[in-house]
């Protein structure tokens, strides 16, 4: 059945909100203040999904997105706007969640440089048919031989991996396909459902030498041909990233992004979900830092780093954050959570600890602004929206926090 609607708002991941009968429709791939014919896709009790069939009322600001797979594939949410619009909605979400703890003040906006051919990292799925990306709400592929977003390496790796996949009849042997990119160097990684050999000797002369591959089966990650490692150098740092290595995917935001941590922090700082140490060895340029990381990978890659650049003011700490937090002492404390966000406990530490400053970066506004909700001693001094993902319905926050009575 096909309904009718003005589009009058926008929801969390961009898309257009319409009405159904006074339920809330939100309708993707859609812009404020146009009309629009749909179906529904999901329906509950307090809301419904939408699929836009015609507009019949186009926007002027509607423009033909670049991506032959946009609004098929779920990963960019905005394509269909400029991007000085995209920004504009963004800040706007953003700016709302806020409101609900009390804040009405400044949010400083930081872009991406680039709208396209950032991104340094891409998940394909794999299946019988192909590689691709994941069909929006759904768990169906959208086979594609190109992602715009991405840069160019593992862009030019799409089609030469389809073509070994399907040659050789893996779609039911490999799950998923992983790319990282730095400094002109990409290391593929092969997620396999169950453990084979296969030969990757022909897809690698056919890729060259600035690609690596590895095969993952069960956890068990191990190099096969190629580049084994990226390098890296970050504000000074010497780094080294393997395949399942974290970093940000957007060089330029992830730059201006560690460059705000930097220019915050003062006195001892604790870092808590440190990762692989990349920024506490950043904010060690200047002060001394104790990381705290839970992850076993992780934490050896911290340590590395420390060992590596020679960083006699770091200290890095296995374990987890609720149960190390209460013995360390800081004056700054940084906090970079899975999405997810804080645990409640660790929202309590703080309160008992009384830091003078904290920063929260953050994937996620909606756990961000619930657990600053739960800080009592901390208020809000400066806000900051990065676009790391320019043209998707993510960004990064960043949010400074004072102490009460210093």
């Amino acid at each position: 059945m096909e309904f009718e609607t003005l589009i009058e708002d926008y929801g969390y991941d961009g898309e257009g909100v319409g009405k159904r009968d006074e339920k809330i429709c939100f309708i993707p791939y859609t812009i404020k203040g146009e009309r629009i014919k749909y179906t529904i896709t999901k329906e509950t009790s307090s809301f419904c999904r939408g699929q836009v069939i015609e507009v019949l009322n186009r926007s002027p600001l509607r423009i033909e997105p670049k991506c032959p797979y946009f609004a098929k594939c779920g990963g960019c949410s905005y394509q269909h706007l400029p991007y000085k619009e995209e920004l504009t909605i963004k800040t706007s979400l953003f700016k709302r969640q806020l409101e609900k703890i009390g804040y009405k003040g400044l949010i400083n906006v930081i872009a991406s440089e680039k709208e396209y051919r950032y991104r340094n990292k891409l998940k394909l799925f794999v299946d019988e048919g192909g590689v691709g990306l994941k069909y929006r709400n759904s768990n169906k592929i959208c086979y594609v031989d190109d992602c715009l977003l991405c840069e160019e390496l593992i862009a030019g790796a799409i089609v030469p991996i389809k073509n070994f996949i399907l040659g050789n009849k893996l779609g039911k042997i490999i799950k998923n396909v992983i790319l990282r990119q730095e400094n002109e160097k990409c290391l593929i990684n092969f997620i396999l459902i169950c453990n084979r050999e296969i030969n990757y000797q022909g897809l690698y002369l056919l890729l060259g030498e600035s690609y690596g591959i590895y095969q993952t089966y069960d956890n068990d990650c191990k190099h096969i041909l190629g580049v084994k490692y990226l390098d890296k150098t970050e504000f000074g740092l010497t780094c080294q990233f393997g395949p399942q290595s974290f970093h940000q995917v957007n060089e330029e935001v992830c730059q201006k992004l560690y460059s705000l941590v930097l220019e915050n922090v003062s006195g001892k700082v604790v870092n808590c979900y440190s990762g692989n140490g990349v920024l506490s060895g950043i904010i060690t340029k200047k002060v001394n830092v104790i990381g705290i990381e839970i992850g076993d990978k992780e934490h050896e890659e911290a340590q590395l780093l420390r060992d590596r650049n020679r960083l006699k003011n770091l200290v890095n700490i296995k374990g987890d954050c609720s149960k190390i937090l209460p013995n360390v002492d800081g004056e700054t404390l940084v906090v970079d959570p899975p999405r997810s966000g804080l645990d409640k406990r660790v929202c309590e530490i703080i309160n008992a600890k009384k830091f003078d400053v904290m920063i929260y970066v953050s994937c996620n506004s909606a756990t961000l602004v619930r657990d600053i909700a739960r800080l009592k001693n901390l208020s809000i001094e400066k806000v900051y929206m990065l676009d790391m993902f320019a043209r998707t319905g993510e960004y990064e926050c960043l949010v400074i926090l004072k102490n009460n009575n210093k």
